[in-house]
């Protein structure tokens, strides 16, 4: 659990101040549920530049009509992979669900994400940079549940588009 929550705190920048404003709450829904397990295609970013998430998912895009099967409209997903706490590197993949066969188009890797039970954060995506102090801060240790041993992941519904206002988004934190 503490390695996920460091990938965390690098990956996005946290105003605790506004985390901890009770009104937050409002305007977040969260639920438990189980999910299948799926897998994704996409490409990843290693390094320990957080804003570098950003210019991955500019090349990724453009590069969605090269796996069968998918619509470049489909869901999209960003997964939290890894972070090593010596060099303070994470890794980071933009995605989108994929049940492709045959070989990855190149400079993408395929990545199963394992079906369970996940503590489901639907927000505004306004509040990207606030989320993470709730999930694991505010709500984790009240609830009753402890972080669990899947990827967490971030979902942007078909529709996204980060410039619209009230637009929702979803993290999916695993819980055991």
């Amino acid at each position: 659990m503490l390695r996920m929550t460091i990938i965390l705190m690098m990956l996005i920048p946290i105003n605790l101040a506004l985390a901890e404003d009770p009104d937050l709450r409002e305007l977040i829904e969260v639920e438990i549920t189980t999910i299948a397990g799926f897998t994704v295609v996409g490409m990843d970013y290693q390094g320990s530049n957080p804003e570098e998430i950003m210019t991955l998912w500019e090349e990724f895009t453009p590069r969605i009509q090269e796996i069968p099967g998918v619509e470049m409209d489909d869901n999209a997903y960003g997964v939290h992979l890894a972070f090593d706490e010596a060099t303070e590197e994470f890794s980071y993949l933009a995605c989108v669900e994929s049940d492709m066969t045959g070989p990855l188009p190149e400079g993408m890797i395929e990545l199963g994400i394992e079906g369970g039970k996940y503590a489901v954060f639907t927000f505004p995506f306004t509040l990207l940079d606030d989320i993470y102090a709730y999930a694991y801060w505010e709500w984790l240790p009240v609830s009753e549940y402890s972080h669990g041993y899947g990827y967490d992941f971030e979902y942007y519904p078909a529709d996204f588009i980060p410039s619209d206002e009230g637009i929702l988004m979803k993290l999916y934190m695993s819980v055991k």
